[in-house]
């Protein structure tokens, strides 16, 4: 693969992320999923391997990965289980990068060490008003002397039934201000805040929940990057999670069609394989083309951003809506390959089949993909950098 030239760690990486998932996954994907729930164990051997953390820096603690690198880990893990795949790219990249690259020294100090020490972080934007119109969000923070009192409920918040920290954007303008009125703030797990698991049709284990901020001090030194451009970071922050999150269901997509492929070979009918019939053999050909395309997309979109690419941020959105768009056709060709067994319980692509819908929603639904991309043909979508504290 033309990539493991460029960054000669990336089959490393690969090969280690794959033998922990196949041995310390794989073999709880199935309760994982039953129970939507990821066990302590497990969530600290996650922890120790650096998947938590993925982006942090190696001066503050962590494995220091590169993007392309982080979405290698996401789509590894998520061969074996979605919930903990996209657990690992929220806390490890989503919550990691805005701290990287926003934060003061000191916010960085206590939380990207805390990440590498095994904590784990929520990024908390979605909000029941508003979920693709975040610029409508809520939630308050009301300035205090030197704290900021945050009050409002996000819903939909991967990470949270875990989380150490949430990063939450909360609105410190007047709601007329829109993006211009939000600001991002790290806020501690503690009594004020009250989190309700959700139980989602896919990505189950994935921690996802309403959280309930109930009037929560902040000290003003926890704003991540300055008062109102906390909107920026956070789309920011989307454009780098749309990559991983892609990731995440290309895992998916690629455990369906091995699973597709190994029926096909092995399942007879008529007095020979499946594969050996041409209807089949298409539909698994079709799988094997589609599979490569997004492959190639979102390892193009992750590479930019390594780069510092500005256009990356087009690739980030094709890379979600391939990842959306085609993942499901390789899902549902792949249940379509294993025919009644498919649709049971007993069966492995029935859990992914509930799995990838989630691409097409989560991070920025399709069409939220499709207008990011037009307003980045037109110039309209540019990085937003800043110097940190």
């Amino acid at each position: 693969m033309v990539f493991d030239t460029l960054d000669p760690q990336l089959p490393v990486i690969r090969s280690m992320v794959r033998e922990f998932a196949e041995k310390y996954v794989e073999p709880e994907a199935k309760r994982i999923d039953g129970e939507n729930i990821i066990s302590r164990e497990l969530l600290s051997r996650l922890g120790e391997m650096g998947f938590t953390s993925m982006r942090v820096p190696e001066e503050y603690g962590g494995p220091g990965f590169t993007l392309l690198e982080t979405s290698v880990v996401a789509e590894e893990l998520s061969r074996s289980s979605s919930g903990v795949g996209i657990l690992a790219t929220v806390s490890g990249d989503m919550v990691a990068y805005p701290l990287v690259e926003y934060a003061s020294e000191e916010l960085k100090e206590k939380y990207l060490t805390k990440l590498a020490s095994g904590g784990i972080g929520a990024f908390a934007l979605t909000e029941p008003c508003c979920g693709s119109d975040a610029a409508s969000l809520t939630t308050k923070a009301v300035r205090d002397g030197d704290e900021y009192i945050i009050t409002g409920r996000k819903t939909f918040i991967t990470n949270s039934v875990y989380a150490d920290f949430f990063l939450v954007a909360a609105r410190t303008g007047k709601p007329e201000d829109r993006h211009r009125g939000i600001t991002l703030f790290v806020v501690d797990r503690s009594d004020c805040t009250e989190v309700s698991k959700l139980e989602m049709m896919g990505y189950r284990g994935s921690g996802t929940g309403e959280v309930l901020f109930n009037e929560c001090r902040v000290p003003a030194g926890n704003i991540v990057g300055e008062e109102g451009i906390g909107f920026k970071i956070a789309m920011m922050a989307l454009n780098e999670g749309r990559i991983v999150t892609a990731s995440t269901g290309l895992g998916v997509a690629q455990a369906a069609f091995e699973e597709a492929l190994k029926y096909a070979k092995t399942r007879k009918s008529m007095g020979k394989p499946l594969i050996d019939h041409q209807m089949v053999a298409s539909h698994i050909a079709d799988m094997a083309v589609k599979l490569e395309a997004i492959r190639s997309i979102i390892y193009t979109a992750a590479w930019k951003a390594d780069q510092g690419d500005p256009d990356y941020i087009r690739m980030a959105s094709i890379a979600k809506y391939s990842a959306a768009k085609w993942g499901n056709d390789i899902v549902r060709l792949a249940l379509q390959v294993h025919g009644g067994f498919g649709y049971s319980k007993e069966s492995k692509v029935e859990r992914l089949y509930r799995d990838i819908k989630m691409i097409e929603i989560g991070d920025g639904t399709n069409e939220i993909q499709k207008l990011v991309i037009v307003k980045a043909l037109t110039g309209k979508v540019k990085p937003f950098r800043m110097t940190a504290k």
